[in-house]
C-alpha cells in the first residue's frame, strides 16, 4: 500500500471545483447522472463514469497524470476506466477483493477539506492475517479489530494505490445526506505491466538483456505471489549504475518469508543488470522493470 498527496492535488481541487458548481446549480443537467448502485449486502453508494460528468479536457488531464504515475512509479501502461463514487448517509462497501482488473488499485479522494461526515475509510484485510493460524494465536491475546483491519481516511487530494487482490472496501458513512460534504472519491486500477525506457536508448536495444532476464526468472522458486517493479538507471556508456525497488505487493501465506523473498528477487536483478552492457548513448537512461510473479 502506498499513499501520495501532492502531486495529483492541483487537478484533484479543480475536479471537486467542478464537482461543486454541479451540485449547486440544481438546474444543471449534469446532476441527473448519478446511478444509485444498492446490492444489498454488498455496495452503497451513488456512482457514475467520471467521463460522463466531468469536461473532456479535464478527464484527459486526470489520465495523463494517472498513467504518468502509474507508468512512472508501478510500470503500468494503462488505467482502467475511471469512476466518480459519493457516499452519504448509510453508504458503504463491504469486503471484496477485485482479481482480474490490474496489479494495482487506486482510490484519489476529492472530498471536502474539512471532513464532517464519520466513517468513509478505505478498510483493508492487515496482511499479517494471512499467517495468523501458521504462527499460532498467544495464548489469552484476544484479536481486536485495529489488529485485523488498517484504515486509510478520504484526505483531500489523497492518491492510495494498493494491491486489490487484498479484500477492502469503504466503512459505512454517516452524519451527513448531502453530497456536497459526503465522501467523494475517483477509483480504478492501474493496468497493463510492461517494461518503459526514459531516454535515447529505444527499448528494442534492450530487449536481448530483457529475453535473457526473463530465462533467469523462470527458474525462480518462491512462495509469494504478486507485482514488484524496479527502477534501472543505465549511463550513457551502457553501464547499470543503481537498481531501486519501485513498489511491491508480493504476498504470501507466511508473510515471514516475504522479504527474504524479495530480498532473493532483487539480487537476480541485480546480478544481471549489473553485469549487462547496454549500447552507448547520447545520455542516460531510465529502465522501468514491473515482474508479474505467478504460481
Amino acid at each position: 500500500m502506498s499513499m501520495t498527496t501532492m502531486k495529483l492535488q492541483p487537478i484533484a481541487r479543480r475536479l471537486r471545483k467542478k464537482f461543486e458548481n454541479v451540485m449547486t446549480d440544481h438546474n444543471s443537467p449534469d446532476r441527473f447522472q448519478w446511478d444509485w448502485w444498492h446490492l444489498p449486502g454488498r455496495y452503497t453508494h451513488l456512482r457514475t463514469p467520471a467521463e460522463k460528468f466531468f469536461p473532456p479536457d479535464l478527464h484527459a488531464e486526470l489520465v495523463s497524470h494517472l498513467r504518468q504515475f502509474g507508468r512512472k512509479e508501478l510500470g503500468c501502461a494503462d488505467i482502467s476506466p475511471l469512476w466518480l463514487s459519493c457516499y452519504v448517509e448509510g453508504c458503504e462497501q463491504r469486503l471484496h477483493a477485485d482479481r482480474p482488473h490490474g496489479p494495482w488499485a487506486f482510490v484519489l479522494s476529492l472530498s471536502p477539506e474539512k471532513i464532517q461526515f464519520r466513517g468513509g475509510e478505505t478498510i483493508m484485510i492487515r496482511p499479517e492475517i494471512l499467517s495468523l493460524w501458521n504462527q499460532g494465536v498467544p495464548r489469552g491475546h484476544a484479536f481486536e479489530e485495529t489488529e485485523i483491519l488498517s484504515r486509510v481516511s478520504s484526505k483531500s487530494g489523497r492518491l492510495l494505490v494498493f494491491d486489490p487482490r487484498i479484500p477492502h472496501g469503504v466503512s459505512r458513512v454517516t452524519g451527513t445526506s448531502d453530497p456536497l460534504l459526503g465522501r467523494l472519491v475517483i477509483h480504478g486500477w492501474f493496468s497493463q505491466p510492461r517494461p518503459f525506457v526514459d531516454g535515447p536508448i529505444a527499448l528494442n536495444a534492450i530487449e536481448n538483456s530483457l529475453t535473457a532476464f526473463d530465462q533467469t526468472l523462470e527458474a525462480l522458486t518462491v512462495e509469494a505471489t504478486g507485482t514488484i517493479a524496479f527502477r534501472i538507471f543505465i549511463s550513457a556508456k551502457g553501464k547499470t549504475n543503481k537498481i531501486d525497488t519501485l513498489a511491491s505487493s508480493m504476498i504470501s501465506a507466511d508473510p515471514k518469508n516475504v522479504k527474504a523473498e524479495i530480498r532473493m528477487i532483487k539480487k537476480m536483478v541485480d546480478a544481471h543488470f549489473l553485469n549487462w552492457k547496454f549500447p552507448k548513448s547520447k545520455s542516460p537512461s531510465v529502465l522501468t522493470l514491473p515482474l508479474s510473479i505467478e504460481r
